[in-house]
């Protein structure tokens, strides 16, 4: 049987193993194929755009062009999720004209989505009361609005969505003076289970201007995630509903308005939270998080302050697996026992007073880690360790990695502005397989640390050298010492300077990828000279056995 004369359901099961742009051009093969590329089982996120902004002439108006009717009616595809958009100078006539087209589409297609780009106003309460039936039965819904107006007029309007699934909800503000006594729109979706709403573009509270939300979700007792900006007056009656479906919870807000809010109120209704993300905590948070989120498996927080008494006794987190603190400020030297912690990231942390806090994590597989010179903490747990990044800033490395770390298996070190001991560290890692070495701001002579690791690492398959502003500083004979790795899979090399007398290195012949950039060979004989020359030249050798000796003809 011919491709042309498959049944139409295999074509189906074909395609959907394609994403959307790569299944777009087989649409153009054949009529059959292209019924298949846009039939319903396959397009239920295929957009369609009633009406688009377009700048006008001047550049400084925003006019909206109404999709053709004739062409909605003409097509044949099946299309789930509608888009329109209108702007503040748009007429009735626009919006009459949408409303009308939507209604067609509608009809024709059964409509599962609809994004919305409009500006906060009548218009846009007046579009959700005429699409009232349609709303009912969408399952996702999209908007984007804004205002610039501090006078803001227009009727409170209440959306019943009974089928909806997944709410977006962006506002723009420009003026935080702008504050509503009480939400413009409220939804009603008992079977809600992800919710958005953001101030803006971004995740965290930079750049954000700070209002009231114009929308607010009534009682759902489905809601398994929702990430938001909260304001101090925002939400106050959903938070004090039982949440029990809640699992995920990623909020931002202004860190002065961490005391206007019953965080243990707010967390003893979310009893089932398994992941919870936020920027700016403090002790009093962390302190209901600890009391009622027993369930809590993933802890993610930047812009941290336990300072005050959270971290004075010794705190248990017996279910946490993922833990980050970053940009955080801490004051202790008693223990944080996390038994099946797998992943920790700590960035950017001080402990105030000198102390050191002990954490203590059997379990713990990966540890991302930047020390500045701080203290900050120590593990005291041999922990099976697979994969550590450590940032280093000052001289010293942590105590806690001059131990024998059987299990690990890929390295990564970045210095910046330090000259730290890793030929004493990195002894206690015999059995990596990739190590990555980054300095930055300050030269950093690695030949002992390298030295080092040819003696008690045996596994090194892959090795990736980088150092910026001014080079990392490497001899001729523990550079050709590298390309006696048998081993070898993959070697990087980015701004090295070598030195002394040089000559062609044979590559190990299972090398399958081989990358110089920015080599600057000071060779005593012949001066110095720079691999490769060119600087957009990428040199990528696969399984070669030729020789090397600097010169791109002989990668080529």
């Amino acid at each position: 049987m011919s491709w042309d004369n498959l049944p139409f359901e295999l074509y189906e099961r074909i395609f959907k193993n394609l994403d959307f742009w790569d299944r777009k051009p087989l649409s153009l093969v054949c009529r059959r194929w292209n019924q298949a590329v846009f039939s319903r089982p396959l397009c239920r996120n295929l957009c369609i755009e009633v009406s688009r902004g377009d700048w006008g002439p001047s550049g400084d108006k925003e006019q909206v062009v109404v999709v053709d009717e004739g062409v909605v009616e003409a097509s044949e595809r099946d299309y789930r999720v509608a888009y329109v958009k209108w702007c503040k100078d748009s007429s009735p006539e626009v919006l009459t004209s949408i409303n009308r087209m939507l209604r067609e589409l509608d009809e024709k297609c059964l409509l599962e989505g609809l994004i919305i780009d409009a500006p906060l106003g009548q218009m846009l309460s007046d579009f959700f009361r005429t699409h009232g039936e349609l709303l009912a039965r969408i399952r996702k819904l999209q908007v984007s609005t804004d205002t610039m107006d501090s006078r803001l007029i227009a009727d409170r309007c209440v959306l019943k969505m009974d089928q909806l699934e997944t709410l977006f909800w962006r506002e723009l503000v420009s003026s935080d003076y702008l504050q509503n006594k009480r939400p413009l729109f409220v939804i009603e979706a008992p079977k809600l289970h992800s919710a958005v709403v953001r101030f803006g573009d971004s995740d965290s509270d930079r750049g954000v201007t700070w209002h009231n939300g114009f929308m607010e979700l009534a009682q759902t007792s489905s809601l398994k995630a929702l990430k938001m900006h909260l304001h101090p007056r925002m939400w106050n009656r959903f938070f004090e509903q039982k949440l029990d479906a809640m699992e995920h919870l990623t909020i931002s807000h202004k860190a002065q308005d961490l005391q206007t809010r019953d965080w243990d109120c707010m967390f003893s209704n979310m009893p089932n939270l398994k992941s919870i993300q936020m920027w700016e905590a403090d002790d009093a948070m962390l302190e209901a998080i600890h009391r009622h989120c027993l369930q809590l498996r993933v802890l993610l927080l930047d812009n941290v302050d336990l300072t005050r008494g959270f971290l004075s006794v010794d705190r248990v987190f017996p279910r946490l697996e993922h833990l980050r603190f970053e940009t955080a400020k801490i004051q202790s030297n008693r223990t944080l026992y996390l038994p099946i912690l797998k992943h920790l990231e700590w960035f950017n942390i001080k402990n105030q007073n000198d102390h050191i806090l002990n954490v203590a994590a059997p379990m713990l597989q990966t540890l991302r880690q930047s020390r500045n010179g701080d203290s900050d903490f120590n593990l005291t747990t041999k922990s099976p360790l697979e994969k550590l990044q450590l940032d280093v800033y000052a001289s010293d490395i942590p105590g806690h990695f001059f131990q024998p770390f059987p299990t690990m298996r890929d390295l990564s070190i970045r210095v910046s502005s330090a000259r730290p001991d890793l030929d004493r560290m990195v002894q206690h890692f015999r059995n990596i397989n990739e190590l990555v070495l980054i300095a930055y701001n300050a030269p950093l002579q690695c030949d002992q640390m390298l030295n080092e690791m040819f003696k008690h690492c045996n596994n090194v398959t892959a090795i990736t050298l980088c150092g910026f502003n001014p080079n990392l500083e490497l001899s001729f004979p523990v550079f050709a010492q590298i390309f006696r790795n048998r081993n070898l899979k993959s070697l990087k090399m980015f701004g090295l300077t070598i030195t002394g007398n040089s000559c062609p290195v044979q590559l190990p012949p299972e090398l399958e990828t081989f990358e110089l950039r920015h080599v600057k060979v000071m060779d005593v004989a012949f001066g110095a000279y720079v691999f490769p020359p060119d600087q957009p030249h990428r040199v990528v050798c696969i399984k070669s056995d030729d020789c090397c000796s600097y010169s791109s003809k002989d990668c080529d």
